[in-house]
């Protein structure tokens, strides 16, 4: 044996012994990440529900005009049941040993679809008819169908940055002290979205980088 590969051996063995440590390093990690989501937003769902709901104002003629279309439209992208993405996560959860991603992603479609219910109940208290479709609704969930879960999370980033502006937009639209408070609170809860999938996405391109050293270490030892 040349040099060499005596010196190609040594590594791989060394690599043997350190990578099964960094790994469960790594997955230890990934897991406690995951129960911190779950605890989050757990407790995120009881203060929610801290809203002015005997809020008695009216919205005005102009008011009404004003936001009917985009809450319409919002209400619907809220409510999304996200079948594909859980399925896809799950199917994550299974291969990555964690049991609490799928957890977490579940809450987090929750906390979306609580929005939706809450802007629906402002809705009909403001007689303002719900709709079952848009094309825009329709755009964003054929995207995150044709997806994995990487680009679904993705496009649901994509999804949260046009929504802050949208909500920041709404709370000054009226006076209703309830779709102020609404509005906010979705506000809040979307700022830490963008950061709950920031760390779901780093999370998977860690993955896809730790695959692509093995596949080029395997590629090195065949040379």
């Amino acid at each position: 044996m040349s040099a060499k590969d005596m010196g190609r051996a040594k590594q791989c063995e060394v690599l043997s012994r350190v990578q099964p440590t960094l790994r469960l390093g790594f997955e230890s990690q990934a897991q406690a990440q995951s129960k911190a989501w779950c605890a989050h937003f757990e407790i995120n769902r009881l203060a929610a529900e801290n809203l002015p709901w005997d809020d008695a104002y009216n919205l005005s003629d102009g008011e009404r005009q004003a936001i009917q279309k985009s809450i319409q439209q919002f209400q619907l992208g809220e409510g999304s049941e996200g079948r594909r993405l859980l399925d896809r996560g799950d199917v994550y959860a299974h291969s990555a040993g964690d049991p609490y991603f799928r957890e977490a992603l579940a809450l987090f479609v929750k906390e979306e679809q609580r929005h939706s219910s809450h802007l629906l109940r402002f809705m009909r208290r403001q007689e303002i008819p719900a709709v079952t479709s848009h094309w825009v609704d329709t755009v964003f969930r054929r995207l995150r169908g044709l997806a994995g879960l990487e680009l679904s999370l993705r496009v649901l980033v994509t999804a949260e940055i046009i929504a802050v502006p949208y909500y920041c937009a709404l709370g000054r639209a009226t006076r209703s002290k309830l779709l102020q408070a609404i509005g906010s609170r979705i506000l809040q809860d979307e700022a830490t979205h963008l950061n709950f999938q920031a760390s779901m996405l780093s999370r998977l391109a860690r993955e896809r980088s730790r695959l692509s050293c093995r596949l080029l270490a395997c590629a090195q030892r065949l040379f």
